[in-house]
């Protein structure tokens, strides 16, 4: 029987370069995961799972007021051949902030295309 597919979990993946199957592509050190997690998850009831309340303040105005993100949210960009994408997806990694929390966060940033 297969098994599901796992991606290594440590902090030394932060600020790495993965390719589609999470191996490093950006010739850094090796990574030692601490552990490896399934790629599926578990299943989360919607209905009882805690609510985002946690504002993520992305410095993109149009963002910040008309399409609010939340620690834990998705925000999908969509582009076309010639927009920005590119900036406005790391002008969002580099300055994404949670107001008044001193608390560490990551942005996970995921493109295809």
């Amino acid at each position: 029987m297969d098994e599901n597919v796992k991606m290594p979990v440590t902090e030394d993946l932060l600020g790495r370069v993965l390719d589609g199957k999470g191996d490093p592509i950006d010739d850094g050190p090796e990574v030692i995961p601490d552990e490896e997690r399934d790629i599926q998850g578990e299943a989360i009831n919607p209905s009882s799972r805690e609510l985002p309340e946690d504002f993520i303040q992305t410095g993109v105005s149009t963002i910040d007021v008309m399409n609010t993100l939340v620690r834990g949210q998705k925000l999908p960009i969509f582009s076309a051949s010639g927009l920005p994408h590119n900036e406005l997806s790391m002008q969002i990694a580099r300055q994404a902030d949670i107001q008044g929390d001193d608390e560490d966060f990551a942005v996970v940033f995921a493109g295809m295309g």
